[in-house]
């Protein structure tokens, strides 16, 4: 079931990441970090726990993984604490995004064994959004319109694109030249981005913006063959990660529409990549240290200016949402 958390694009890198972590820890839990009190471990309610998105009123969502081995969505509150937000009659669930009305975007497999986009809402709980006719489909991000990014099947399965759904309903945002694009992050005007291959051999594969109507755009690469976009603010500064040339490499990068992509630059290891950007311009991500397998979260304030946060006491931990307040949240492995 692991493997449904990512579209391939994204799962490859986490994959590497977890299989780190694993080497050294197999427990990891949601954190939330805030400049005044620093990183706080949010628990779980089973076993790894892993946050992906906070809203500006401290709201958390992500994952857990239950004693079964399934994954269950969760809501994290300061009044509250972690509460399980079930699931379409299947067996797992994973909550990716959530806006300032509380309204939480993920996925869900249903009593059929398909996995499908869920919308959840503390009044009606968790909806099921359907596919664009195949037998996937996930909600990867939500804005305070409540249209959600993402990535489906089309009907027989033979097709994967990124799709954008609105109060008019869901549409493909179309391909970079292959049958597959992936939809990562949404931001309040509806832009999404996210990567697509350029070919129908997968690779090599670029990240992508789509604004409106307009063509799906090629943002490029830091010189190498592939790239992936996995943040979006208003102003349209995209984030995410690329290899150099002749390297293999992840490394983080902020595009803009005057600048292109630049390298945002690391905490001296061979690994970056940002994975959030908020409206004032700070990027979350994680970045390998020169210590051997060690990973730790990172803020960037721009090219080159990087803040080390630490982790929960592990080796390895992971930047994966910030709000406008600055809180940031994630996950990390434990002692």
């Amino acid at each position: 079931m692991q493997k449904l958390v990512r579209s391939w694009l994204w799962v490859t890198i986490i994959a590497i990441l977890v299989a780190q972590a694993n080497a050294q820890n197999p427990i990891k839990h949601a954190f939330l970090w805030s400049s005044a009190g620093g990183m706080r471990d949010l628990g779980s309610l089973g076993g790894s726990s892993y946050a992906y998105s906070v809203n500006n009123a401290g709201q958390v969502v992500g994952y857990y993984e239950a004693a079964s081995g399934d994954l269950r969505a969760f809501l994290w509150t300061e009044s509250a604490g972690m509460q399980d937000l079930g699931t379409l009659g299947g067996s797992s669930s994973v909550a990716f995004g959530i806006n300032s009305q509380g309204q939480v975007a993920g996925w869900s497999v249903t009593t059929t064994g398909e996995v499908h986009t869920i919308l959840w809402t503390a009044t009606t709980g968790m909806q099921d959004l359907g596919t664009l006719g195949g037998s996937f489909s996930e909600g990867d991000a939500i804005n305070d319109r409540g249209e959600i990014a993402g990535s489906s099947a089309k009907r027989g399965n033979l097709r994967v694109v990124a799709y954008l759904r609105t109060a008019h309903g869901a549409h493909s945002l179309g391909t970079l030249g292959s049958r597959y694009s992936y939809g990562y992050a949404i931001n309040a005007a509806g832009t999404v981005v996210g990567s697509s291959p350029l070919n129908q051999n997968l690779t090599p594969y670029h990240a992508f913006l789509r604004k409106n109507r307009s063509p799906i755009t090629d943002l490029g690469t830091l010189g190498g063959d592939n790239s992936t976009a996995l943040g979006i603010n208003k102003s349209e500064q995209v984030v995410g990660w690329a290899t150099f040339s002749g390297s293999s490499s992840f490394n983080a990068f902020l595009w803009t529409q005057g600048s292109g992509m630049e390298y945002l630059g690391s905490l001296g290891g061979e690994n970056s990549a940002a994975q959030a950007i908020n409206t004032a311009g700070q990027i979350v991500g994680f970045s390998d240290l020169s210590a051997p397998t060690a990973t730790h979260a990172v803020l960037w304030t721009g090219p080159n200016q990087i803040q080390d946060l630490g982790s929960l006491g592990g080796d390895y931990a992971v930047a994966k949402g910030i709000n406008d307040v600055g809180q940031i949240v994630g996950w990390s492995a434990l002692p």
